[in-house]
């Protein structure tokens, strides 16, 4: 089942070595061609839009976990009709980490 979790939220993931990132990809909606992003430039980008202030939080994120695989996917763009582009980003669980605090920091709250 896909969450909804926010830029801030995959950034904390990150930084506070929750989960790795193992392969990132963009999808072009239009020519129908993925490119792989390396994860070293994929977390140099998303660092920056971490930083950009209140662009981050125009980026609608979802993520799910793969039951088959442990690992999460998190997706941005593919329910925007208006965005040409699918990020796609595949994280592994780093050792000694607890699923739940995984869950605790990705999913989004929803506020009142």
């Amino acid at each position: 089942m896909k969450r909804k979790t926010t830029t801030a939220q995959i950034n904390e993931a990150l930084t506070t070595n929750l989960l790795s990132v193992t392969k990132a990809e963009c999808y072009h909606k239009t020519s129908r061609q993925t490119n792989v992003i390396n994860p070293e430039s994929f977390i140099d980008d998303f660092q920056f839009l971490c930083e950009s202030g209140i662009f981050a939080d125009c980026v609608g994120w979802n993520y799910e976990k793969d039951f088959k695989t442990g690992k999460y996917i998190i997706e941005a763009g593919r329910s925007d009709a208006y965005s040409e582009n699918i990020i796609t980003i595949h994280m592994r669980v780093n050792e000694g980490v607890k699923i739940e605090d995984i869950e605790k920091v990705l999913l989004m709250k929803e506020e009142d």
